[in-house]
């Protein structure tokens, strides 16, 4: 675990330009973090420039040459070269720390399956095996939960539990439901004849009335840690009152805050507030996206129903969204986001509503994921597809990427597309469609009357950030290309020898075909332009070694570093500097 940590790390800040290995021979580097303090270990470099770190030969030298064997201390060596104060490298060990209790554990639970096993597990539980972000070396760090907490109520545990309710006051918690939905039907997807029995009848006992109070499911962790206290006062008040876990059992997903139900996986997921720290942010829910998801997420699955690019998309609605603001912390003017988003809930669509036989969903974050001999999960689903990997790559890009760019081409609405919101549709092993989630707050639209959002709702207009081009284009590229495609394209090549500059051409071919079949979006496609020389790069773990972990208003954005060449432009492809054995693509 601890080897592996160091090699992520030291690939994905040299990729941010916090970290400078210099290649001694071919294959052989040596990163310098002081004065008679050097990293040796192979690797391979990679066609956006990051060096594919091989664990096993990591090795540490101050005087004495040996293994690599704590990734903390790594972090320690690193600190000054990092520019990470005294403060901020204790809180990221921390995070650190908790990152490597959670791998021990999946990688104990995902043990030597081969990816093909693992290519064939339910959505569900294959999420519960995933390494998780490719970016963040301590990508769950998890910061408020202790080790029961992680036991209860992390993806990797595979535990189920139910959830906590309250009654909440109705002047006090906004509910906005899609069209012909309503609180009944809500309940109905959490609760079977049973346990819906017995929640009535603890309402009931509450003395409380369905005129006045209305039913809000809380994470259990939440609820104790964070409503217990910090709601003290409308507790007391009788405008919140607790009446215990009942219902279905849910699961966590990659997530964390997003809960599957377990007996019903067609019914709607659930997604609840965490006030605790996990990738650089606050996993609350913000209340000011809650009046607009049921309209906005009802306005983009019309627009795909009546496209036909877009025929292949599934539109996860978030159906109905609730919010109690806290009494005091949202009334101050800037106060830190952790503290104003503690306590609603979002119902939307599982991905598996309305599937046929032989359909099913994936996590595209898990097409990357490696097995115990590195194989990754796309290429058994290739095998198992019967395509060749440019035939299965370009089914890929056509139902996933094309669609994601026809939206923001066509609509002026960009995604901030990562693998944990993009979900590929397959049936059997081939990519059919792909299903999109995650609209408050991962979705912005273009800063330009374009015609086509003239007919959206004024306040959703109002609610959601405005973008240029440029910005919008950035978070296909970054979002996606970048923090997606990328760890596939290496995962292929370092495994099935596929070369990188044909993973990218087959993706521009793919884009080219698209452009050429909708020539009336030329002025567009120009607007949006995917074939530009660089891309930008972003980095999310110099930003946290930066700004430290004090609180904010905001949550932390990206820092940006030297522009990327971009595989989608021939000559930039060609001036990659990639290394000659990873073009090298094996026999079938």
């Amino acid at each position: 675990m601890n080897r592996d940590a160091v090699a992520k790390a030291i690939s994905e800040l040299t990729f941010e330009e916090c970290l400078s290995p210099r290649e001694l021979s071919p294959g052989r580097w040596k990163l310098t973090l002081g004065p008679g303090l050097t990293y040796r270990f192979a690797a391979t470099r990679r066609l956006w420039g990051q060096i594919a770190v091989r664990p096993e030969t990591l090795t540490r030298d101050a005087g004495i040459e040996l293994p690599v064997d704590d990734a903390v201390a790594f972090f320690a060596d690193a600190r000054e070269t990092l520019g990470m104060p005294p403060a901020t490298f204790c809180t990221y060990a921390k995070e650190l720390y908790n990152t490597l209790m959670a791998d021990m554990r999946i990688a104990k639970a995902r043990g030597n399956r081969p990816a093909a096993e693992l290519a064939a597990l339910p959505d569900t539980e294959l999420q519960a095996l995933l390494d998780g972000h490719p970016k963040a070396p301590a990508n769950k760090g998890r910061l408020g939960w202790g080790r029961d907490d992680f036991e209860r109520y992390a993806p990797e545990s595979a535990t189920a539990f139910q959830l906590f309710w309250l009654a909440a006051a109705s002047d006090r918690c906004l509910l906005a439901l899609d069209c012909g939905l309503d609180e009944e039907a809500l309940l109905q997807a959490a609760l079977g004849d049973y346990e819906r029995a017995r929640l009535e009848a603890a309402f009931s006992a509450a003395g409380i009335s369905r005129s006045t109070h209305r039913l809000l499911p809380v994470h259990p962790w939440q609820w104790q840690a964070m409503i217990a206290s910090q709601y003290g006062s409308e507790i007391a008040a009788g405008r919140l009152v607790p009446l215990g876990q009942f219902g279905d059992a849910f699961l966590p997903l990659q997530s964390l805050r997003t809960l599957a139900n377990v007996a019903r996986p067609e019914a709607l997921h659930v997604k609840l507030p965490l006030t605790i720290l996990n990738t650089s942010a606050w996993r609350g829910v913000p209340g000011k996206y809650m009046a607009i998801g049921a309209d906005l997420s009802r306005w983009l699955a019309t627009v795909a129903a009546a496209d036909p690019v877009l025929k292949d998309v599934k539109v996860l609605k978030e159906v109905a969204g609730a919010f109690y603001p806290h009494p005091h912390y949202t009334g101050v003017e800037g106060a830190p986001y952790q503290f104003c988003e503690m306590l609603g809930a979002i119902w939307r669509e599982s991905p598996e509503k309305d599937l046929t036989a032989g359909q099913r969903p994936m996590m595209m974050g898990a097409l990357p994921q490696r097995d115990a001999h590195g194989r990754p999960i796309a290429s058994a689903l290739i095998e198992q597809s019967g395509l060749g990997p440019e035939a299965w790559l370009d089914r890929l890009f056509s139902t996933a990427f094309v669609p994601l760019y026809h939206f923001m081409c066509r609509y002026g609405v960009g995604f901030i597309a990562h693998g944990q919101n993009v979900t590929i549709i397959l049936d059997g092993a081939t990519p059919l469609g792909v299903a999109v989630k995650d609209f408050q707050g991962d979705l912005d639209l273009v800063d330009q009357p374009f015609p086509e959002l003239a007919g959206l709702d004024p306040k959703i207009l109002s609610t959601l950030k405005r973008r240029p081009p440029a910005h919008l284009l950035q978070h296909l590229q970054t979002g996606h290309i970048v923090s997606v495609l990328r760890f596939l394209s290496e995962a292929l090549a370092a495994y099935d020898r596929f070369d990188e500059r044909t993973f990218y051409a087959i993706l521009a071919a793919a884009i080219r075909r698209y452009q050429a079949q909708n020539p009336e979006l030329s002025e567009r496609f120009a607007l949006f332009d995917l074939f530009a020389p660089k891309i930008p790069r972003i980095a999310i773990n110099k930003v946290r070694f930066a700004i430290g972990y004090g609180d904010s208003g905001e949550r932390p954005l990206p820092d940006l570093g030297t522009p990327l060449d971009n595989p989608l432009n021939p000559e930039s492809a060609r001036r990659s500097p990639i290394s000659p054995a990873s073009s090298i693509r094996s026999s079938p």
